[in-house]
């Protein structure tokens, strides 16, 4: 098996379908399995993902990086593809991936994205975001968010999975990178809800993962980001 895509869920009733629509619609030669772990939805969420696959992990604990880890049991793919619930990927995604993965030395990459909505300030935004990536990944210190990241399957094994903590995408981007080559590809090939930006703005989004990568790293970014009333986002640092 050339892929295995894992699609970690939580009561996404309104939006996995789309999800695991654009995963079928894939055209490629190469094979591919579709895998959702679920984190005990309460919602048709599982009885939704069954009209796709029949390769369904529910897990007993709730936790996006433990699905992955739980959904990746199942997988028999050379290549894990990690796509969450509420992303969708162009048709042509894994082709594109597939040609990526033909540098042999490359452990994982994540390809570029843009928001389901469009307004004006999130498409500042998506476009920020995606020419800081693509930056980042020129000069070796590649971020693969998670919403939409592949990795080898035995790069994967390597390090053990998606350790559980918060920002469990970053750890992971820090250690394969440590280990040899990783990308961030520039071409638009997700599509994935912008509901964390519009929910608590753009300062509040800034501060949440500025805190975050803090407390997960265990240093200090030399620098304060934003200034905003310490008590406003605190509980952002106990988030699942």
């Amino acid at each position: 098996m050339d892929f295995s895509v894992i699609v970690p869920a939580l009561n996404e009733e309104k939006r996995i379908r789309q999800c695991l629509d654009s995963v079928r619609a894939q055209r490629t030669d190469h094979t591919y399995e579709l895998i959702v772990s679920d984190s005990g939805s309460t919602d048709r969420t599982v009885a939704i993902a069954r009209e796709y696959t029949d390769k369904i992990q529910v897990c007993s604990e709730r936790g996006t990086a433990r699905a992955r880890n739980e959904g990746a049991k199942l997988a028999t793919g050379d290549i894990l593809v990690f796509i969450d619930s509420d992303t969708a990927i162009a048709p042509d995604y894994l082709e594109t991936v597939w040609d990526a993965f033909q540098d042999k030395e490359l452990l994982a990459c994540s390809c570029a994205f843009k928001f389901s909505r469009r307004s004006p300030k999130l498409l500042l935004a998506e476009e920020v975001t995606n020419t800081y990536y693509v930056a980042r990944s020129a000069f070796r210190g590649t971020t693969l968010p998670g919403f939409n990241v592949c990795i080898r399957r035995d790069a994967f094994e390597r390090v053990g999975g998606f350790r559980l903590c918060h920002l469990e995408d970053l750890d992971m981007s820090i250690k394969l990178r440590s280990m040899g080559r990783t990308r961030y590809l520039p071409r638009r090939k997700a599509i994935t809800s912008s509901r964390r930006l519009e929910q608590d703005g753009i300062r509040g989004t800034l501060k949440y993962y500025t805190d975050l990568f803090e407390q997960t790293q265990g240093r200090r970014l030399g620098f304060q980001l934003i200034k905003l009333h310490r008590t406003e986002y605190d509980d952002y640092v106990h988030r699942d």
